[in-house]
């Protein structure tokens, strides 16, 4: 199962909500990288089965990211729906929300993001297969590769969404993406520059030996440290912008 698949796999319930709601979890879905730009959506009867709604409310989603920008459809052979480039907020807009946003909240997300993550990790060491090792330093390498914030934002939020893959847990899988997805953003787009992506290269290599050995505890060890780093970095930029009154 690929992390798009795992990730849309809702428990939703037709009604007149749903269509937004469906709309919320596709661009989200753009927004981490689980799709990216130029990919093609799968067919409509295909997506709408994954997610287990109705064609009617996944046409009525789409129609509201072609609204926002985020997709385009093409018409006649080799047509469909495609994606659009994700917009992200400049740095001083993500700086000006990490100065807004309390300590306690900073750490809350942190303690959220490690027991999810670190859970995740947890089952994966214990389900994983050879296939899915190669697969996680596939993703590792993309982050290497990584040349922007936004693009190691993404490629580390990937990353990590594959453990949830991995557990086998869907649940797991969607509060991955919202969580580590919260912290990856403020972390990548302000602060996590300043010669951290080492320290994250490092961490991808611990967890997939951890996963890759089947030691569980070592793995959300791995992830708890590395979650711990990113808060505690995250908070000390959060005082020098109090202390400064920077309004970003």
């Amino acid at each position: 199962m690929s992390s798009f698949a795992a990730y849309l796999r809702l428990d939703a319930t037709e009604g007149p909500g749903l269509p937004q709601n469906v709309a919320r979890q596709l661009e989200t879905a753009v927004a981490v990288g689980l799709l990216s730009h130029g990919d093609r959506l799968p067919p409509e009867s295909e997506l709408a089965a994954e997610l287990g709604i109705s064609t009617g409310t996944l046409r009525q989603a789409l129609e509201t990211l072609r609204q926002r920008g985020v997709i385009e459809t093409r018409r006649g052979r080799g047509g469909g729906s495609f994606v659009r480039n994700a917009s992200q907020p400049p740095p001083e807009a993500v700086k000006k929300r990490l100065r807004e946003r309390s300590a306690d909240s900073l750490r809350d997300l942190g303690d959220a993001c490690a027991a999810v993550v670190g859970g995740a990790a947890h089952l994966a060491a214990q389900r994983a297969v050879g296939e899915d090792v190669e697969h996680l330093r596939s993703l590792a390498e993309q982050f290497r590769l990584a040349e922007t914030a936004d693009e190691r934002r993404r490629a580390d939020s990937r990353f990590h969404i594959e453990i949830g893959v991995i557990a086998h847990s869907a649940r797991l899988t969607q509060a991955i993406v919202h969580l580590h997805d919260e912290l990856a953003s403020l972390f990548w787009m302000v602060g996590g520059e300043a010669g951290h992506h080492p320290v994250t290269e490092s961490a991808h290599a611990a967890l997939i030996t951890a996963v890759d050995g089947a030691d569980a505890d070592a793995a959300r060890d791995v992830v708890m440290r590395n979650v711990e780093g990113r808060v505690q970095h995250l908070l000390d930029l959060h005082l020098d912008l109090a202390v400064r009154g920077e309004p970003g």
